[in-house]
């Protein structure tokens, strides 16, 4: 992967982030609806994160974590050092905000406050999307995808450092153990996968038709994304996608992330030519994409929770300077010791789970 792509990837992660941040505050209850161009932009940025996850996971795989210890630990200091400290969090804002107004805490826009041990519980096991179980821990409604990705961690790190005897049963049983609506996603992520192993058969050298290839692959999957969105807000899509699945928008899901991989693999090829554009902004856009996974889990619970602070109305300017300034504020500040510091936590996963497991 070239510095160009990484920081590619980078600056699309961040984006995604940014673009559910603002598509969730585009409601009524928080800020008067005045981000409302964002909310259909949401299930598409989940989808762009599902494959960016999953040629993220195979790069890394060829290159660093390349044997099961190394991908265990790094995986669980990836999660655990924003998941754990995310879900603590929520608990207490939640319960600080419902103290304060019970009344923005309801069940209309999907809070849920019976059972919550077992909403943070289940949370911290990412037991609360296998099958038709659909836990939501507080106010923190983006965790459900954490919860699939982390499945398909498992997946993947099942297929490739399983032994050959039993490496095909070990995967059907985890697909088993977390049902259709998790496995149904799975190919999404395993796009990223399949983007590495076509960019791996393309010639290495920055030849015309190299350039000629990714120009018409990165080109073309930015016009037909902008036709496909432009077509899908003006009809209704056609077919069916059974109620079981619990993934209405399970078409258009594929249809991202299909060109969103044919994005990945055009940039790719013509990488080298946004090289002094994206030198000039890697430092940046790397420090922002740090916070990513704090943002993306987090900003739910810190805008609920300063809606009951503000005293104006959800139209005011005021309010909307608050709930998205403040939010984005509190965000950048936790992620210095959640994700920014992975590598601390590297260091204490690595000795918890080869204390309990030397073999690893």
């Amino acid at each position: 992967m070239t510095r160009e792509t990484s920081t590619y990837l980078d600056l699309v992660r961040f984006l995604a982030a940014l673009t559910v941040f603002l598509g969730h505050l585009s409601g009524q209850r928080t800020t008067g609806g005045f981000l409302w161009q964002f909310e259909p932009l949401m299930n598409p940025a989940v989808d762009i994160f599902f494959v960016l996850s999953g040629f993220v996971i195979g790069h890394i795989v060829q290159d660093r974590e390349n044997n099961v210890g190394n991908y265990i630990v790094a995986r669980a200091a990836r999660v655990y050092s924003v998941a754990l400290p995310a879900l603590l969090l929520t608990f207490i804002l939640d319960s600080a905000g419902r103290a304060i107004r019970p009344d923005l805490y309801s069940l209309d826009w999907g809070y849920i406050a019976d059972g919550r041990a077992w909403q943070f519980f289940s949370g911290t096991l990412f037991m609360n999307q296998i099958w038709f179980v659909n836990v939501r821990p507080g106010s923190m409604l983006p965790y459900w995808s954490l919860c699939f990705e982390v499945w398909y961690y498992i997946i993947f790190g099942l297929a490739i450092f399983s032994p050959a005897r039993w490496r095909m049963a070990a995967v059907v049983v985890a697909i088993a153990v977390v049902g259709p609506r998790i496995a149904i996603m799975f190919p999404l992520w395993l796009l990223g996968v399949l983007c590495l192993r076509i960019l791996a058969k393309v010639p290495s050298h920055h030849d015309g038709s190299r350039n000629i290839l990714g120009w018409s692959i990165f080109a073309g999957s930015i016009g037909t994304t902008a036709g496909f969105g432009m077509w899908f807000a003006a009809h209704q899509w056609p077919g069916h996608v059974p109620e079981f699945l619990g993934r209405p928008t399970l078409l258009e899901d594929y249809v991202v992330a299909i060109l969103f991989a044919a994005n990945l693999i055009g940039f790719s090829l013509i990488s080298k030519s946004f090289a002094p554009l994206l030198t000039l902004v890697a430092g940046p856009v790397r420090w922002f994409a740090g916070a990513t996974f704090t943002l993306y889990l987090l900003h739910m619970p810190i805008s609920q929770f300063l809606s009951t602070l503000v005293p104006w109305p959800p139209q005011a300017i005021a309010t909307r300077i608050v709930i998205v300034g403040f939010t984005l504020i509190a965000v950048l500040l936790i992620a210095e010791v959640t994700e920014r510091r992975k590598a601390a936590w590297r260091s204490v996963l690595t000795v918890l789970i080869r204390s309990k497991a030397p073999a690893i």
